[in-house]
């Protein structure tokens, strides 16, 4: 779940012409239209503002024809372990404006099995409940993952490390027990996340390849193939999703789609392929983001955006784990905003938004969702990692931000369709 350096956590309308959007630190935020600057204080409600058709549900329904948008449960304890106190808010925002939903954190293996083996579904349970009541697409997040198996996977009574029989065997069970227990009620799982890594050669030449991690190397390659073989045992009718951070990097979208290819070339079901998205103002290019947008279009591999936010603070990811509080000297640089956001700076992700819908509208064809990372700023990860900061995230300014919206006009104007040539 990454840009640069980024990883997942462990724990972690109708087209009227007159909106207004707001868009907050790291995540959408939507405020209706008032005619001065307020401060806003805890969870901003998201609400879209139609000049003519008010019964238009949100943001789901601008890009209805186009891709499904979508959000995250944060659950009722947060990737930092605190307890979440405004999920009954979340869930009024996520039922107005998303029309699909995947869990932050509840589906991880490290939040679904303990030490001892014993499953604990109560917070998956209630996802799902919650989901399927109100209508929502379900992305199951995430089955095969480095950073949230526990050790005792790889381990035998003895502590040492177990053999490949016995590994490829757990990995079966686990997948069997999690996904049938939701079958038919999940519509994609994430099945294998973040597999693969950039590297270089002595000379300096970057390539990739999967990286290192417990399965990889007590199992070997087949790892990937075994867990999708698994999934789909399971539950034949859910879509099976690759998911992976930093695609606009060359080398690994096309090993990605190399490898996805030849894993469809061996009968093995891998329905598309999920980009996380985690960006920042200036970082990635718009043309390194249309290079795997187009990548996969051409290669006819679904793609989601699945894990978006676009981050107005420093990319700090070599100081990962400082706190800003105890390192003063890199609080100037990394916490700019403590006292607030300024509105030039939320217009200036407002635009960054507005040019990365331009092309993802310009992909639809190819592109079945976008997925928000986070319903609302103050529960986003950002705020813990790759450092605790304390920005006032809680507070922003009414923007004149509709531009992610208003593309959608334009787009109709101009007559272009969507799809690999459209316009946006």
């Amino acid at each position: 779940q990454a840009e640069d350096g980024i990883r997942d956590q462990p724990r972690s309308r109708g087209l009227g012409d007159v909106y207004k959007r707001q868009i907050l630190n790291t995540s959408f935020i939507f405020q209706p239209i008032m005619h001065k600057l307020i401060p806003i204080f805890f969870l901003s409600i998201l609400i879209s503002v139609h000049s003519q058709d008010t019964n238009k549900k949100g943001l789901s329904d601008d890009y209805k024809d186009y891709f499904m948008i979508g959000t995250i449960y944060h659950g009722a304890v947060l990737g930092n372990d605190n307890h979440n106190l405004n999920q009954k808010k979340e869930f009024e925002i996520t039922n107005r404006e998303f029309n699909a939903i995947t869990a932050e954190n509840c589906m991880k293996p490290m939040y679904l099995i303990d030490e001892n083996g014993a499953y604990d579904f109560e917070e998956s349970d209630a996802f799902v409940a919650y989901a399927q009541s109100n209508g929502l697409t379900i992305i199951g997040h995430t089955l095969v993952w480095k950073n949230s198996a526990p050790d005792w996977f790889f381990k035998g009574d003895d502590g040492k490390v177990v053999s490949r029989d016995v590994l490829i065997q757990r990995l079966e069970a686990y997948i069997e027990t999690v996904v049938t227990r939701y079958k038919g009620k999940i519509a994609y799982w994430d099945v294998v996340n973040e597999a693969v890594d950039i590297y270089r050669t002595k000379d300096g030449q970057k390539y990739a390849k999967l990286k290192p991690t417990p399965w990889h190397d007590i199992i070997g390659d087949d790892y990937i193939k075994i867990a999708y073989e698994a999934a789909h045992r399971a539950d034949p009718d859910c879509k099976l999703l690759y998911n992976d951070f930093n695609m606009y990097q060359k080398e690994k979208i096309d090993f990605i789609i190399a490898m996805v290819k030849n894993l469809r070339a061996q009968g093995v079901p891998i329905h598309g392929i999920g980009s996380q998205g985690h960006m920042f103002m200036q970082h990635p290019l718009l043309e390194e983001v249309e290079y795997w947008l187009k990548a996969c279009s051409k290669a006819n591999i679904p793609l989601h955006i699945t894990e978006m936010d676009i981050s107005v603070l420093p990319n700090a990811w070599k100081h990962k784990g400082a706190s800003v509080e105890d390192r003063f000297d890199l609080a100037a640089e990394f916490n700019p905003y403590s006292k607030g956001v300024p509105e030039r700076v939320l217009k200036q992700q407002a635009r960054r938004y507005k040019a990365l819908f331009k092309l993802f509208l310009k992909y639809s064809a190819n592109v079945e969702r976008v997925t928000f990372w986070g319903v609302w700023d103050g529960n986003s990860w950002r705020n813990y990692l790759p450092m605790p900061v304390s920005y006032t995230h809680l507070r922003a300014h009414e923007t004149e931000a509709d531009l992610v919206c208003r593309i959608l006009l334009e787009k109709k104007k101009g007559g272009g369709g969507g799809g690999g040539g459209g316009g946006g």
